[in-house]
């Protein structure tokens, strides 16, 4: 099985879904936000603008982007993601603590990937 030792650990098992499940709620929120403006006729997922992606307070508007970009995050942390389980899935019988941080790690980063999206989805 491809994924063996993490499905048989419930640690690494229960920090894998959480993983996956955060990355996928920050799809959630920027493709189908509340419409918190009545007047704003489309959903931020759905623009054809460009999306502030950073901006300085004491400058101005620094990184534009499209929705295709914040697709290319969410597809880049998933990647991360991947990587690190079939890193610790790989060092689970040789070096059980790395696998684990491994794991932890992935969490980690899909909870900062939901915190960036939902930046954006606030500064948009």
């Amino acid at each position: 099985m491809l994924l063996a030792n993490i499905i048989k650990d419930k640690y690494l098992r229960v920090v894998g879904v959480l993983s996956v499940l955060v990355v996928f709620l920050a799809g959630a929120v920027f493709y189908s936000q509340p419409e918190a403006d009545p007047l704003q006729a489309e959903k931020l997922g759905q623009t054809t603008t460009p999306l502030i992606i950073r901006f300085e307070a004491d400058k101005d508007i620094d990184f534009l982007a499209g929705r295709m970009e914040v697709l290319g995050i969410l597809l880049s942390a998933l990647t991360i993601i991947l990587i690190n389980f079939f890193l610790a899935n790989f060092l689970y019988r040789r070096e059980r603590f790395l696998s684990y941080i491994f794991s932890f790690a992935s969490l980690v980063i899909a909870v900062l990937i939901l915190i960036i999206i939902s930046v954006i989805v606030s500064v948009n």
